[in-house]
């Protein structure tokens, strides 16, 4: 079935992998940047399921998954059930054929959501983030505006009119017609545009990965109908990234008019780390992967972030308190203390190989466990944002680490 759903996708540049969902062998499908994971699970030998969010994406997307879960059943000998209560299409495509009741279904999923959100029963608080609206979780974006979709923040008069007619909110979807065409191609661009990219020359080969997928696509689409409103400044800026040196960048620079706007990492991020701690970085800041200690760090070189955390088992006040009395005996550092939470930090100056850098250590507690973070730099300047992002650390809620 993996290989089957690389050939049939190709097309999408599908990425899988095979594990278990629960107790059931399953292939996991990612179809589209936008999208969660279409999984393809055995549960016994009789009976074989499908399960997809295609609401994140749109029409387009759930008409394709359907049509090619046809195909595959086809491919596998697979009777599909029609009667069944707990699996069943909530737009009734599958079974119908009928693209116009998805694109209805769609539209009125998404005036409900806003009439859920933004009735005036929220209310803004300072500080607060906008409501992230179909994006990934564990990453909270900035923006000014009242929320964050998959294809750019939304103001609120743009919420309330499509809470009144979810069809006028079209533009909120990735893929909103059917098939491969030109909308598909800069949908699936924009997508990482405004979620992925870093902004910067990449460091590694899955950043480079990115950008070579968003060039390609919006190359594709120009193609198939140059009419449609392309990020011609993004495009260019991307091309200047990639270094690329072929025609395509006088294509797109001669007209990128005005400055580039697309992109929520051109400003800072909220990331969840590991024990539900929270920080706010940089957001041209790489993914934070683990090492071979079980370390994660993160960088924008010559900028890097490191981050490693324990969670207590026992005696979480006592933990505390026991901390927070080894952190007040420490040498003179910065305080960072809150209601159940500690943290203190140095910086100091290091040299190696006769280079001089600068490393901010911390330490910091509260009742559910704890949390090093150590921030490295080598601008002098740079000391009042590397404590910056210290003091932005959240330590996870709750007070013991069973709640």
């Amino acid at each position: 079935m993996e290989v089957w759903v690389k050939e049939y996708a190709v097309d999408l540049v599908p990425s899988t992998r095979i594990g278990f969902s629960d107790t059931s062998p399953t292939l996991f499908c990612q179809l589209h940047p936008a999208a969660e994971d279409l999984e393809l699970s055995i549960l016994d030998l009789d009976h074989f399921v499908a399960c997809a969010k295609t609401s994140t994406v749109g029409p387009g997307f759930h008409i394709f998954v359907c049509d090619m879960l046809h195909k595959l059943g086809t491919r596998f000998n697979l009777t599909w059930i029609t009667d069944n209560e707990d699996y069943f299409d909530e737009a009734d495509y599958f079974f119908s054929g009928n693209q116009e009741r998805v694109l209805e279904e769609m539209a009125n999923w998404l005036g409900g959501l806003c009439r859920l959100f933004f009735d005036g029963t929220f209310k803004d608080e300072p500080g607060n983030m906008p409501t992230a609206l179909c994006l990934r979780m564990f990453v909270a974006f900035e923006a000014d505006a009242r929320a964050v979709t998959p294809l750019g923040p939304r103001n609120l008069p743009w919420l309330k009119k499509v809470s009144e007619n979810g069809r006028v909110g079209s533009d909120f979807f990735a893929w909103w017609k059917p098939g491969l065409n030109a909308e598909y191609f800069l949908g699936r661009a924009l997508s990482r545009m405004w979620t992925d990219i870093r902004w910067r020359k990449p460091i590694n080969d899955s950043e480079r990965d990115v950008l070579e997928y968003v060039v390609n696509s919006l190359d594709i689409a120009f193609k198939l109908d140059g009419n449609l409103s392309y990020p011609w400044p993004e495009w260019a800026e991307i091309l200047d990234f990639l270094e690329r040196d072929d025609s395509e960048p006088d294509l797109a620079r001669s007209r990128a008019n005005g400055i580039p706007t697309i992109g929520y990492r051109r400003r800072n991020v909220r990331v969840t780390l590991p024990g539900h701690w929270i920080l706010n970085v940089p957001g041209s800041l790489s993914e934070f992967d683990a090492d071979e200690n079980g370390d994660f760090s993160a960088q924008d070189p010559p900028k890097t972030i490191w981050f490693s955390s324990w969670t207590f088992v026992d005696s979480p006040d006592q933990r505390l308190a026991d901390a927070r009395g080894a952190i007040l005996d420490k040498s003179p550092g910065l305080l960072e203390e809150r209601e159940g939470y500690i943290g203190w930090a140095e910086i100091e100056e290091k040299r190696e190989d006769d280079e001089k850098y600068f490393v901010l250590t911390s330490s910091n507690v509260c009742r559910k466990g704890k949390a090093v973070v150590s921030v490295v730099f080598t601008d002098p300047e740079d000391r009042a944002w590397a404590e910056g992002v210290w003091r932005s650390l959240q330590p996870p809620k709750g007070k013991s680490s069973d709640e």
